[in-house]
Parts: C-alpha cells; sequence; structure tokens
C-alpha cells in the first residue's frame, strides 16, 4: 500500500490499480482545485491472497492518521472498498462517491470480461481488445491495442475479487454515510439496460444521497468527462456543508 498525501487532505481518492490510475489523474487535478486531496493506493502483493478486508484494514491504518473525516471517491473496486469502508468505518468518513458502480458492488470490468470469456471462444488478446473497445468506444487499433494491455496488467496485478469460475455478487445494504452514485448511460458494465440498472440504486438511497447519470462516457465516464463529474460531487460536498452549517447555527 502507498499513498501520496496533502496537508490535512479533505478528500481521499482510493485507487486499487497502479496501471489504471491514471484515468482517475483529471478528476482528482480538478477536485484539487478547491480541496485538498490525498491519494490512497493499494498495492496486491502476489504473494497475499486476494482479500478485501487486507484493503481495508490498511485504508483504515491510514485514514486513522488524519485528523477529520474525510470524503471518499472511487471508481469500480475501488468503489466497492470505499462503500465497505464506510459500512465499517462511518465514523471516518464525511460522505462516499462511488463512480461507475452499480447495485452488485462487485460487479467490474474484470467480472464482465470473465463473463465474456466464457461465452465467446477467442484468445486473451483478442477479448482484451474487444472489451478495450466497449469500455471506452475508441476505433483506433494502436489505441485500443495500448488500452488492452493497460487491461492485462490490471488483471494480472490488482485487487479483484474474481475469477474465470467464481464471480463476486455484493448487494448493497443500509449505510449512514451520504452517497453521491455517478455513472454513464452507456456504461456496458453496469448493464446494457443503462440509465435503468443505475435507477435500481433509487432503493437504496437516504435523503442525504443523489443519483447522477451521464448521458455519454461509457465505463470509464469519469475520465472522458472529468468536468461534468466534478461539477456534480463539487455540488454535491457543498450542500453537505450547507446542511452541516444550518444544523449548526440553530443550535
Amino acid at each position: 500500500m502507498s499513498f501520496s498525501q496533502s496537508a490535512s487532505p479533505q478528500v481521499v481518492g482510493i485507487c486499487t490499480s497502479q496501471s489504471l490510475r491514471r484515468f482517475d489523474l483529471p478528476l482528482l487535478r480538478s477536485l484539487s482545485r478547491q480541496y485538498a486531496i490525498a491519494q490512497w493506493e493499494y498495492c496486491q502483493n502476489p504473494d497475499e491472497p486476494i482479500d478485501l478486508n487486507i484493503a481495508i484494514a490498511s485504508l483504515h491504518e491510514y485514514l486513522q492518521t488524519l485528523e477529520s473525516p474525510v470524503h471518499l471517491v472511487g471508481h469500480g473496486i475501488a468503489g466497492l472498498v470505499g462503500w465497505l469502508y464506510a459500512r465499517q468505518y462511518p465514523e471516518r468518513v464525511r460522505s462516499l462517491t462511488l463512480l461507475s458502480v452499480g447495485v452488485n458492488l462487485a460487479a467490474s470490468w474484470h467480472s464482465h470480461y470473465y463473463e465474456q470469456r466464457q461465452l465467446i471462444s477467442c484468445s486473451r488478446e483478442t477479448m482484451l481488445m474487444r472489451t478495450a473497445f466497449y469500455l471506452f468506444g475508441y476505433r483506433d487499433k494502436g489505441v485500443l491495442a495500448w488500452l488492452a494491455e493497460l487491461f492485462k496488467q490490471d488483471l494480472d496485478n490488482s485487487l479483484i475479487p474474481h475469477s474465470l469460475y467464481a464471480p463476486t455478487n455484493i448487494a448493497p445494504t443500509p449505510i449512514s454515510v451520504p452517497m453521491l452514485i455517478c455513472g454513464a448511460m452507456d456504461d456496458y458494465v453496469i448493464g446494457s439496460g443503462g440509465e435503468n440498472s443505475y435507477q435500481k440504486w433509487r432503493l437504496h438511497l437516504k435523503d442525504s444521497d443523489r443519483l447522477w447519470l451521464s448521458q455519454q462516457g461509457k465505463h470509464f465516464f469519469h475520465y472522458t468527462q472529468w468536468q461534468p463529474v466534478s461539477n456534480q460531487i463539487r455540488s454535491f460536498w457543498h450542500s453537505l456543508a450547507f446542511v452541516t452549517n444550518a444544523i449548526a447555527i440553530s443550535r
């Protein structure tokens, strides 16, 4: 586990993939213009079992060093880690923002990839190229080959609670932490239903929670649509601060 920290971070971006970390950076840079941000990174040890509890314990060890609760932000599996942490340690979390996380919290591009491997007979390289197309929508073969190599590294080296024959399913249960759920309506991973798949979140949202959907951007929408995503997140955090200030004044 490693992390880069600014002084007294208000926001912690969770990262569980070194190879895909670059796709979080435009959004974090945008948020850092107004908030102090740290990026916490979990590095899977090849000699360790794939265990989400180890990641949660490592994240807790870091967050205990901070003076105040923070806003957690995570995409995909990183969002799952954030949700599991917030359920276990709500007192350390100001809010939780989930990017490309469905009502099956464990659903990720990895689970979709393994599902397709069972349905379609082709080489791993071909399937990774196919996956790259569906995740980003790019058609240039050079770009798709570059993305496929990044996804290969992610499959081989990251915290992934899935395998070819053992998919993981985690359903949401009530947590006290305010949540912002963001996704793209053309996200092929969360489901071909797009908007309908994300709308299932409404059955689990509290009054303090929000659901926002981008018209486009696919599974990595927070990379291609970082500006509107940044706007939504900052608006959400501002609303929480407004409520907190209103409560303090009323007292």
